[in-house]
C-alpha cells in the first residue's frame, strides 16, 4: 500500500510541476504576442510575433488534458484506493 502511495503523489507532483510550467508558458507568449516588439528584444530576435503565436496556440490541448488531470486525479486515485480496500476486504473474511 505505502508503496501505492508514492507511486500517487509523484504523478500528482509531476501533473502540478507540468501544468505549471504549461501556464507560464502560456503566459509569456501571450505576452509575447501582445508585445511582441518587447519579447523579440528581450530574446534576440530569437522569438518573433508568429513563432509565439503558434507556440500559445499548442499550448491549448496539453493544458486542458493537465488541467482536467488535475482535477480528476485526486478522484480517481479514491476510487482505486477504495476499490482495493474493499477487495482486500473480501479475501480475508
Amino acid at each position: 500500500m505505502m508503496r501505492n502511495a508514492t507511486g500517487q503523489g509523484s504523478v500528482k507532483k509531476t501533473v502540478i510541476w507540468l501544468l505549471s510550467i504549461v501556464i507560464v508558458l502560456y503566459f509569456v507568449a501571450g505576452f509575447g504576442i501582445t508585445e511582441f516588439r518587447t519579447v523579440e528584444t528581450l530574446t534576440f530576435g530569437l522569438l518573433t510575433k508568429n513563432p509565439v503565436f503558434k507556440i500559445h496556440n499548442n499550448l491549448e490541448i496539453p493544458f486542458i488534458i493537465l488541467l482536467l488531470l488535475h482535477i480528476c486525479l485526486p478522484f480517481i486515485f479514491k476510487w482505486k484506493d477504495r476499490k482495493n480496500v474493499s477487495n482486500r476486504g473480501e479475501a480475508y473474511a
